[in-house]
């Protein structure tokens, strides 16, 4: 059956609560746009957090395992499971005739409550696992893939077999990029459901700022992303003492750090063995908010982020959001060929790029970004003009209502 729209005013619902109402433009109702993502929201997830502040013809709310962060993305109209009482739980279950698997119930119920007209899924599994809440509410569902859950969870027959439900499905698929795109038709996904939507980043926290050596001859060059062996840290640790060697005013902040998953651990011990070596000029500062990464890109002349492809087959998939970000400040990117990253960046324009695990080639594009400064101003000046281009997160949250108003059918 059809869902209607929430009527609004201007109280909203918050974590579990009964609805109030969702927004209005010019007196008309705004469809609800359900938003699903397993945890509400992981420390890196701004490319997320993005669309949801930003869209104009629709109301979005977030359904969600658990939150987390909320101080870093805050958002009003959240649905958390586990912020339900035992009370509650229980009463769910006498609602929905079961003990266990309660979630599917909740969710249910909340995307009827809000009256939400579309289902958004963040991430591939999230996407097969709401199958059947879709199926319930008879809702269109897109979902968007960001890497992994394209690339190493879909060795495992399981997960394929699980894709292959999800595609025949689902009615809309988003890609960060075609290499993306080429990664979903590989898995089976019907090519007329695949669309390319780029991820936006928030321009008016990333002002430009011209990158110009210091007097003192220090280049300052910044790393950033999870210890996970896709991120290709050890390569650009490596890199940079083959530079160092020649130019000793090299110096190197280092966001990240291990979160904990398998082979997570032993990536960080790699990287800690590079940092500890004597004269390595590295300061490891541990993962940060959003806002301190957002001030240290204006106190860095390089950014570096050379991504590969793991053994395990992980992968970016599309490509890092820090390097969208790290040009939209003007700081020129030394990266890999890897994934999508040649379409966020314009080769030999506002980044140098070389193959994935070429240490030798890396280290040369470095070497020349520190010798050539002169270079740094008109790349840093490309790079934010190629992302005012096609990465501005109002002009992509408006793009992913276009693509929500073409599922959803004229005059919704």
């Amino acid at each position: 059956m059809p869902r209607q729209c929430v009527r609004s005013g201007r109280r909203v619902a918050t974590r579990g609560k009964r609805a109030v109402s969702g927004a209005t433009e010019g007196g008309k109702c705004l469809p609800v746009v359900a938003h699903f993502v397993s945890s509400y929201l992981f420390r890196t997830g701004s490319w997320i957090h993005s669309p949801l502040v930003n869209m104009t013809r629709h109301t979005p709310i977030v359904v969600t395992e658990q939150t987390e962060n909320l101080d870093v993305f805050p958002f009003s109209r959240l649905y958390a499971y586990r912020d339900l009482g035992n009370a509650r739980k229980v009463w769910l279950g006498l609602r929905g005739r079961r003990r266990h698997g309660l979630r599917p119930v909740f969710f249910t119920r909340v995307l009827r409550r809000q009256r939400a007209c579309l289902i958004h899924a963040h991430f591939g599994p999230t996407g097969a696992e709401m199958l059947d809440v879709r199926r319930a509410v008879g809702l269109p569902m897109v979902t968007s893939f960001y890497g992994s859950d394209a690339t190493q969870l879909a060795r495992d027959p399981v997960w394929r077999e699980r894709y292959r439900r999800l595609f025949t499905e689902g009615d809309a698929f988003l890609a960060e990029g075609t290499a993306m795109r080429r990664t979903l038709l590989a898995l089976g996904c019907p090519p007329e459901k695949v669309i390319v939507h780029r991820l936006g980043v928030p321009l008016n926290t990333l002002p430009f700022a011209v990158r110009r050596p210091d007097a003192s001859g220090v280049v300052k060059i910044l790393i950033a992303g999870t210890f996970r062996e896709k991120k290709g840290i050890p390569d650009a640790l490596r890199a940079v003492y083959r530079v160092r060697r020649r130019h000793p005013g090299l110096q190197v902040t280092l966001i990240g750090d291990s979160t904990g998953k398998v082979g997570d651990e032993e990536e960080k011990r790699e990287i800690l063995a590079l940092v500890d070596q004597p004269s390595s000029a590295v300061n490891w500062v541990g993962f940060q908010p959003y806002s301190v990464f957002q001030k240290l890109l204006l106190e860095h002349h390089i950014f570096l982020s050379p991504s590969v492809t793991a053994r395990d087959g992980d992968s970016e998939g599309g490509a890092p959001v820090s390097i969208i970000e790290a040009a939209a400040t003007g700081m020129p990117v030394v990266a890999s060929t890897h994934a999508d990253i040649p379409e966020v960046v314009v080769d030999g324009e506002s980044a140098l790029l070389s193959p994935e695990r070429d240490v030798d080639a890396l280290a040369q594009n470095l070497e020349r970004l520190v010798t050539e400064p002169h270079v740094w101003e008109p790349m840093g000046r490309r790079g934010r003009a190629h992302v005012e281009r096609h990465h501005d997160a109002k002009v992509q949250a408006g793009r992913l209502e276009d693509i929500y108003a073409a599922l959803l059918g004229p005059g919704r």
